[in-house]
Formats: structure tokens, sequence, C-alpha cells
């Protein structure tokens, strides 16, 4: 990724310039993404069918904004800066973009009941602060079996910090695995796109971001009779990272100390590895297990 604060002698970014005489709010937390390149790269990702309906997420100055339009069969913008919807407004003029919808919403409370298709993707640069409510609000919590939101997503492209990116995407072993991973990973498929250095934005944030996607699964990645069993499972499990699984079920009173090791015998799960050792599927197995055990199956 080139360094858009470049040398006076490279060309000019038009999209760099064009941020930089924005007058930027601190509370909107806006970065705007000005790398044409990666802008392209994430707009290839949606994969737009014809007919199709996408929801962006705090579209800013329209830079993403304006490559999608020609791919999307109606595209709904949201974003909370009334600024910032009347500058869209007037770079996207309704005569000449009849599918384009602009809201000026926060998208935490946005009322998706709204958007006119049974189906739809998602995509959108969150704000750090709020990406895990966002993530959730989209996605459901993970003891949510029935989730009316998640079924109707097709796709959820973001642009997130680096870090929240490993988390969402790691597997069983990384360091970066954690009850996050697990939430998301049991109801989709993530992958981690691509990194985006500090200095493709303007603001350069002081991290640097990643571009993910989720993809629903047909079926959950374990099948768990009592989720919400399961979820305090994985939430005791990580509750201490450097002790082994059982020691960490035992030191969060989760069962006595017989019936875990009760458990973990019958599953042939190893109790001596760390929570972020154990895929989701094993955990789906203790899970069922202390379920049978307890009569809460």
């Amino acid at each position: 990724m080139s360094d858009q604060r470049s040398p006076k002698t490279l060309t000019p970014n038009p999209l760099y310039e064009e941020a930089r005489r924005l007058r930027l709010k601190k509370r909107f937390s806006q970065n705007f993404l000005t790398n044409p390149g990666v802008l392209d790269r994430i707009a290839d990702l949606m994969q737009m069918a014809p007919g199709e309906t996408l929801v962006e997420i705090g579209p800013g100055a329209g830079f993403l904004t304006e490559r999608l339009l020609p791919k999307a069969e109606k595209l709904i913008a949201v974003e909370l800066d009334r600024r910032m919807c009347q500058y869209l407004a007037a770079k996207f003029p309704s005569e000449k973009n009849p599918q384009l919808q602009l809201v000026q919403h926060d998208i935490l409370s946005f009322n998706f009941d709204e958007v006119p298709a049974p189906r739809f993707k998602v995509v959108g640069n969150l704000p750090y602060a709020i990406t895990s409510k966002i993530m959730f609000l989209l996605a459901g919590e993970l003891e949510q079996r029935d989730y009316p939101l998640r079924h109707r997503i097709q796709q959820l492209t973001v642009m997130v910090q680096k870090e929240v990116a490993e988390r969402i995407t790691a597997v069983p072993g990384q360091r970066a695995y954690n009850p996050l991973s697990i939430a998301l990973q049991f109801w989709f498929e993530p992958r981690l796109d691509f990194i985006v250095p500090s200095n493709n934005f303007y603001p350069a944030p002081k991290v640097e971001s990643a571009v993910i996607t989720l993809i629903p699964r047909s079926d959950p990645a374990a099948v768990v009779h009592d989720m919400a069993l399961f979820g305090r499972l994985v939430r005791t499990a990580f509750s201490q990272k450097r002790k082994t699984v059982r020691n960490a079920l035992i030191g969060g009173n989760f069962a006595t100390p017989e019936i875990i090791d009760q458990i973990f015998e019958s599953t042939g799960i190893s109790s001596g590895l760390r929570a972020e050792a154990i895929s989701v599927q094993s955990f789906g197995e203790l899970s069922n297990a202390f379920g049978s055990n307890t009569g809460q199956n």
C-alpha cells in the first residue's frame, strides 16, 4: 500500500485531498479510506449479482459508495453525521443515482426491517470504538439460536482494527483465538481478506486495519443442545487463559472436579489443554456432555 502523504513529486491523490477539505468531527471517529486500489478491492469482494441489495455502514465522504453504486440494484447508506449526509446528497443527486437511499441514523438503532429485500449484503468501515456492538447487532449473540437478522445477511464485509480481525478469524492454537472467535465462527465462516496500513486513511489512525468477510453458515459449526450452557462453558474456559481448561472450569465453579474429569474422559478431549487449543466442535461436545450429566439436555 502506498503512503498517500507521499513526496510532492508523486501524483496527488484526489480522494486524500477531498478528505482533507472536510471538517471532521472527533466524536464520529472519522477516518476516511482514500486509497483507490483498496476501495476497488473492497467493492470487488462484494461480488454483487443482479437484483441484490447492499447496506453500507458509515459511507462518510462516499469514496466506497461511488464504487458500489454501479454494482448494486439498491444501496442503502446509513450515516450518523448529518453534515456528511448532506455532503453525500449533493455528491450523488437522486436523479442520477435512483438506486441510492441515504439514511441519517445511528447504525446501532437502525431498523433493518426497513431494508426492502428478504436478504442483503453489508459492507462498511466500522468505528473502532463500537466494532463489537455492531458485529453482535448484525450477527446476534452466541446464545441466540434464532436471530432473524442473521438469517437475512448474505455477506458481511467490514473494515475493522487488525487486532479484532485476527481475533475473529483465529483458529485453535493461535493466541488471538478467544470467545469472540467462537461466537462468530459458530454462525459464520470468517476470512481475513487483507491488511490495510494506517497510511491509507485520512486522518491516519494509530493502528493498522483489516478487511474481513463473514459468510453465514448453512448449519452451525457444531451441534449444541443448550446454547446458554455452551456460552457459559466457553466464557468460563477462557476466564483464566493461563490455566488448563480443567483448572479454569474448576476455578470458575462450572462443575465439581469429579464431574469435570468424568466429562473429559468420556469425550476423549484432553483436560490438560488450554481453552485456546480447543475447537468450536470440541466445545460443543463438552457442552452436550455436561448437559447430559446434569440433566439439562
